[in-house]
């Protein structure tokens, strides 16, 4: 996983003329590679900001490189001496063997065939397999051991709508591009077809309704070293056959739709009977702006779009479904959300025909349509799911389903058939597909054996309410072993996120349940920022109002406290991605509430991301914009690098950023990293652990995410002060 292992020891002697170490620091015997930092200094609307480590902005530096290198062969010692990794990397193997051998990426069509992965044990890989129904004979398509080398991992599946062909996707390189193939079932082997400039997170390969081919969402430029990397984007058609250098712009490119070059305009196609096309003009944001066209112009490369739905209408943007002259979406409201539709000819956004209506405590969250049929679902406190369907005469059901979920997902749905199937998954409750039939019976699809683990089977999961600093009520999930005391001396690992409207849903995972049945307390703080509570609860947690989402995440750990669960010294917190703010800000109001933080491709310096050279995203939605006086004052109240007291006693930290991370770059973290260093006074580990293969949402193998966890649990367990 790590290209530059153990360099530390092996280059610190010959690197020491290359930077100043007069401010070397020992703490727990770890030396940290210093570098003297260049000061910046900006002054705008009359507010001063002085950026500490400006020349980490420079990461092709040489310089720069070799201190990145030497910060990440540290950490890599630092988990060679602690003792409680080599458990966890036993431990959490044993959990792998129970998993390993379940069949992944499920895909179904709309004519009901199933494409997915199983691993080969005596590989080393996965392969794909085909039935044509879901109790058909199981069909080998595709062995990655037998072609070209390089080709070995599939990272994305998307089969045409009769099954006929497929496309796969690669990355081989964790690059930002994939590579997409097109195999032909009927032939049995890969077209000539071959894809790239295409990133599926971004948008997948989108089949025509006739399955002659496909539109895309086309990168120009994918260099992550260019200026306009993933800038002016568009979404072109391919037809399969055609020489796939040619691309064909289908939406996006034309200026008269006035599309910005940091957005991405990308089109949906949900079946095979849609006779109109949507495109949507994607942003970090939660709501759109939306073109429509006859589907027949577009296959015929010759789309008249029209503007649809505005982004004031506050219509979903992955929440809309075509049905015949029918668009049926899901609508942000003051006090909640609605299902509704309107008629394509007549479209009334601000009149539509409501369906049914959410609130903000219990939002709906997720609708699938079939031929005759709305199924919906409902999320109170963003934990507790249930699940509905409207059928043709507007009747109403409620599904009695064998858990309550804390997440739901449809899949197998289409406007052809009255079939459809949900995937339940919980925080104590492993992910497990279900059927349901004509009867409204809700059935295990069986297509895997499921895991058994003994282990959890007396964890168990509760949700409380916790008033912040404002007297808002917060929910928050707790995960521990039945018949747990509840005293001062448990130990706590807190999972919190808080951003662009992302409910922190409930999800079954064995490694992280491992902690509650070792004995702890798993704690997940629905935070504002989040959706847990709708549209309102987000706003309620960005730009000049994020301090709510820290806020809260603060009052969460405070009644941890207050209800004699834990105590100070025996809380670890742990966040991922644009979590970082809410996490580190919490850290830098609260140091002494937290044992230790841990932090994955976290967001440190938000501040700094629309001056960079390497910026190229849709952030500033979120966070703010330095362009405006009052979100630019915002900025910085959020921003965890610039917010760092010196002098203060800050907890044992661990940041493990990407070095091919296309959404944060290495020297936000970086410049956090030499700043909390230089100014923490405690005992402390202060340790930046670099993956130099992987980017912001690709991961390695199972032993490499196994290796990955061990060290966010080892140092969690290891930095608890009892």
């Amino acid at each position: 996983m790590k290209t530059f292992k153990k360099l530390f020891l092996t280059n610190y002697l010959i690197l020491l003329p290359i930077f100043c170490y007069s401010q070397e620091k020992q703490i727990n015997q770890l030396i940290y590679p210093n570098i003297n930092g260049e000061i910046k200094h900006e002054i705008k609307f009359g507010v001063k900001v002085t950026d500490d480590f400006y020349n980490l902005n420079d990461i092709e530096n040489e310089k720069i490189k070799e201190w990145f290198k030497l910060q990440d062969s540290l950490a890599e010692a630092y988990f060679d001496t602690i003792e409680s990794m080599q458990k966890y990397l036993e431990r959490f193997k044993q959990l792998q063997n129970i998993t390993q051998s379940k069949v992944s990426m499920i895909t179904v069509n709309e004519t009901g065939n199933y494409f997915y992965l199983k691993k080969d044990d005596s590989l080393g890989m996965e392969k794909l397999f085909y039935k044509q129904k879901l109790d058909a004979e199981e069909k080998e398509l595709f062995d990655p051991n037998h072609y070209a080398i390089g080709d070995k991992e599939i990272s994305y599946l998307k089969p045409s709508f009769d099954g006929k062909k497929i496309a796969i996707g690669f990355n081989e390189n964790n690059d930002f591009s994939s590579k997409i193939k097109i195999y032909d079932l009927e032939a049995g082997k890969f077209l000539n077809d071959e894809i790239t400039n295409i990133n599926p997170d971004f948008g997948g390969i989108e089949w025509l309704p006739d399955n002659s081919g496909f539109i895309y969402l086309y990168f120009p430029e994918v260099d992550t070293s260019k200026p306009d990397f993933k800038k002016k984007s568009f979404s072109v058609l391919h037809k399969i056959g055609e020489d796939s250098i040619n691309v064909t712009p289908i939406f996006g490119s034309d200026t008269n739709l006035e599309i910005s070059a940091d957005f991405y305009p990308k089109v949906k196609i949900g079946s095979s009977k849609d006779k109109f096309i949507i495109g949507y003009v994607a942003s970090s944001d939660d709501y759109y702006d939306s073109f429509i066209a006859e589907m027949s112009d577009v296959i015929n490369g010759k789309p008249d779009w029209k503007p649809f739905f505005k982004k004031d209408d506050k219509i979903y943007y992955d929440q809309g479904e075509l049905r015949g002259e029918e668009f049926i979406f899901r609508q942000g409201k003051l006090k909640g959300n609605s299902l509704a539709k309107i008629n394509i000819s007549r479209p009334d956004f601000n009149n539509p025909i409501i369906l049914v209506e959410g609130t903000k405590d219990d939002p709906i969250t997720n609708f699938g349509l079939t031929r005759d049929h709305i199924f919906f679902t409902r999320s109170l406190y963003g934990a507790n799911v249930s699940l509905f369907k409207i059928s043709s005469g507007n009747q109403l059901t409620q599904f009695d389903l064998p858990f309550t979920p804390g997440y739901i997902s449809f899949f197998g749905e289409s406007l052809s058939h009255n079939n459809i199937g949900v995937g339940l998954d919980g925080w104590t409750s492993n992910y497990t597909r279900y059927i349901i039939d004509k009867k409204d019976n809700v059935q295990k699809e069986k297509l895997s054996n499921e895991s058994e683990y003994h282990d959890f089977a007396n964890v168990i999961s509760e949700q409380v309410m916790v008033t912040s600093h404002d007297g808002i009520k917060v929910p928050m999930s707790l995960v521990y072993k039945k018949g747990i005391k509840k005293n001062s001396d448990n130990e706590v690992f807190i999972f919190v996120y808080g951003a662009y409207g992302e409910s922190l849903s409930p999800f079954f995972s064995p490694i992280f349940l491992d902690w509650a049945a070792q004995g702890g307390i798993l704690a997940f703080p629905h935070v504002r920022g989040g959706g847990e509570k709708g549209k309102e609860w987000h706003e309620q947690g960005m730009k000049n109002l994020k301090y709510n989402s820290w806020k809260d995440l603060i009052a969460c750990t405070e009644a941890l406290i207050d209800m004699n669960l834990t105590k100070e010294g025996l809380i670890s917190l742990y966040t991922n991605s644009a979590g970082g703010v809410t996490a580190a800000m919490a850290v830098n109001e609260r140091p002494d509430l937290y044992s230790s933080f841990i932090a994955e491709v976290p967001r440190l310096n938000p501040f700094g991301l629309e001056s960079s050279n390497t910026a190229s995203s849709t952030s500033y939605l979120e966070y703010g914009t330095v362009k405006d006086s009052a979100e630019y004052v915002g900025l910085i109240k959020m921003d965890p690098y610039l917010n760092i007291k010196p002098n203060t006693n800050y907890p044992a930290t661990l940041i493990m950023p990407s070095y091919n991370d296309d959404r944060i770059p290495l020297w936000d973290n970086g410049k956090y990293i030499a700043k909390l260093q230089k100014y923490n006074t405690a005992n402390t580990a202060i340790l930046m652990d670099i993956d130099y293969d992987s980017g912001h949402e690709t991961f390695g193998d199972y032993n490499e995410t196994i290796r990955l966890y061990s060290k966010i649990f080892s140092f969690a367990k290891s930095n608890m002060k009892n």
